[in-house]
């Protein structure tokens, strides 16, 4: 690939990461407006985020087997396309019911971009070449996570063309035809392993268990009674039965469980989902205090964390470019949790604005540990499993942030307006903070590749 084209390959797969991404974030501040329109209630408009979160999470892993054997570059257009078509038949959707329904299929799609993108940065760039390229996937993240409120209340309240909160879901359409158009132009096709089997069973029943736990978690706090949990446990060991059971009778393998036995990818895994299930809910808690405590409006609150997202894109940059150590990933680890911990402290007695330095420096530390994780966890992955490991570490990103989401709204919202709630998640957070650092310093002490 020339390498004037890398750029425009890379910018092609960050593009639909961004849209895939924000789109879990951008629905929440519009909730209000959609339930007035379309006349649903909470119930309905927590299954609008969730069914998203859901059928993202479920996708991801058969989606990483299927792209590795039929083509990288052919399975990422399709996912495309899908995500597309969903996100316009989201902004026509005449009910509520039909708004779930398509917000379903447009998970469907997301969960089959993001391994492609994943594993097309894989194969396109190696040593610090591969770092830089992660270094931006990492600030994308952080971008997307932030701005998604911003965007949503931002479109919502300016009612962009006299469509209201459908504009949330247009935005998509453009983008989304654009990087197909461009897609073979900038993208090369890559090598494919046509011995890769896709096991449709075990895939299947992978994502029914994905699709109940994260539903179950997520209507938990509007549902109430023992039938989420229920549900949860249901869907738990379904995830677990399809795992034990995969490669039976001849049956292929969709998740290898060796990737776990090289200590590179079971500390980089177990890394993630601490990481990610601190850090995700403490800007949700923080953008819910703003609105609920302080009355702000969700545009002013989301603006509030724009120096996140600057910090998120520094961090993702300076680290692809210059962290060469492994220690570095601690150290952005420990400046998150530091930078939370003066968040946390401060929020009840400054002016939000005051806050604005932490938060650039979490920031910071979240572009520098997520480009660093996931390098490092990705680099140590044969190529003939790398199919597999791109979608199953953002699957634990997805899963874990989604837990956090809902243990913080179940914490949050029981006790109303109460600042201390704030508080009663921040010293979990912070644990889990330290408990990544610790972790990573773990994974870069062994560096044996997968064994399978």
């Amino acid at each position: 690939m020339p390498t004037t084209s890398r750029p425009l390959a890379l910018t092609v797969l960050l593009a639909s990461t961004f849209i895939q991404l924000l789109d879990t974030t951008i629905v929440n501040v519009a909730a209000p407006a959609i339930g007035a329109d379309l006349d649903a209630g909470s119930g309905r408009l927590v299954l609008v985020s969730a069914v998203y979160t859901a059928a993202l999470a479920a996708t991801l892993l058969p989606a990483g087997r299927f792209g590795h054997r039929h083509g990288p570059r052919r399975v990422f257009a399709v996912g495309v396309a899908l995500f597309t078509l969903a996100s316009a038949g989201c902004g026509l959707a005449p009910t509520v019911d039909v708004l779930i329904g398509m917000r379903l299929v447009q998970g469907i799609g997301a969960g089959v971009m993001v391994p492609q993108a994943l594993f097309a940065i894989s194969a396109l760039w190696q040593g610090p070449a591969h770092r830089r390229a992660l270094g931006w996937y990492g600030a994308t993240m952080g971008l997307a996570s932030v701005l998604g409120p911003v965007l949503g209340a931002l479109l919502s309240e300016s009612d962009v063309a006299g469509i209201g909160w459908r504009a949330i879901f247009a935005v998509n359409v453009p983008v989304g035809a654009v990087v197909l158009l461009a897609l073979p132009r900038c993208v090369p096709v890559l090598a494919r392993d046509p011995e890769q089997r896709v096991g449709w069973s075990t895939a299947a029943g992978l994502a029914a268990g994905v699709l109940g736990l994260v539903l179950a978690i997520s209507l938990a706090r509007t549902v109430g009674g023992v039938l989420p949990w229920l549900c949860g446990a249901i869907g738990a060991a379904v995830v677990v039965c399809a795992l034990v059971l995969q490669g039976r009778n001849g049956r292929p393998v969709t998740l290898p469980l060796g990737l776990w036995r090289g200590p590179r990818f079971r500390a980089g895994s177990a890394t993630a989902a601490a990481f990610f299930l601190a850090v995700t809910p403490f800007f949700f808690l923080f953008s819910q205090w703003l609105q609920t405590v302080r009355g702000l409006s969700p545009l002013r609150a989301g603006l509030l964390q724009i120096p996140w997202a600057v910090g998120a894109t520094a961090g993702s940059t300076l680290a692809g470019r210059r962290a060469r150590s492994p220690r570095h990933s601690v150290y952005a680890a420990a400046l998150v949790a530091a930078s939370l911990l003066v968040v946390a402290v401060l929020l009840p007695l400054v002016p939000p604005i005051a806050l604005s330095p932490a938060l650039f420096a979490a920031g910071i530390g979240y572009g520098a540990f997520v480009a660093r994780v996931f390098a490092d966890t990705l680099d140590g992955i044969r190529p003939d499993l790398r199919g597999a490991a791109s979608g199953a570490l953002p699957a634990i990103q997805q899963l874990s942030g989604s837990l956090g989401l809902s243990c913080a709204g179940l914490v949050f919202f029981p006790a109303g307006r109460l600042a201390g709630t704030v508080y009663a998640y921040s010293l979990p957070l912070l644990c889990l903070a330290v408990l990544a650092s610790l972790a990573l310093v773990r994974t870069h002490t062994r560096t044996e590749s997968v064994l399978v």
